[in-house]
């Protein structure tokens, strides 16, 4: 999915800047879960300032189009907007998405809540590369 095609299906009609557009290409085409530092380092040869990148963050996950991950005390961005969990190492830290079955996990939420605003399941584990 492009960037266009994902902040159209998402996102309500919001100026789409220079440097929003480049912070949101970043973040949707990574799957590591970037902190703003990390897309800040990436993009430091087209003169978007961390300010920026922290605001412009801010405004994607408002709109949809990103979510927000906290891992190891840190706000990591997320370009997946569908329920899932993480699995991470706890000896290097990486990060990763896990699919949920959506049958199993529409069926669970419906006999436990009326509506779900947030789903947050991490797998705590070592890696095979750490293994």
């Amino acid at each position: 999915m492009t960037v266009d095609q994902h902040a159209h299906g998402v996102a309500p009609r919001r100026r789409m800047t220079r440097q929003k557009r480049a912070i949101m290409d970043n973040v949707l085409n990574r799957c590591d879960h970037p902190t703003a530092q990390d897309i800040h380092r990436d993009l430091k040869g087209h003169g978007i300032g961390l300010a920026t990148v922290y605001r412009n963050l801010a405004l994607l996950a408002e709109e949809g189009v990103i979510s927000t991950v906290e891992h190891e005390g840190e706000v990591r961005y997320d370009c997946n907007n569908m329920p899932h969990g993480h699995a991470t190492c706890t000896k290097c830290g990486a990060l990763w998405d896990i699919p949920l079955p959506p049958r199993t996990t529409s069926e669970l939420y419906a006999t436990l809540l009326a509506s779900v605003d947030t789903v947050d399941l991490t797998l705590r584990g070592t890696c095979h590369a750490c293994g």
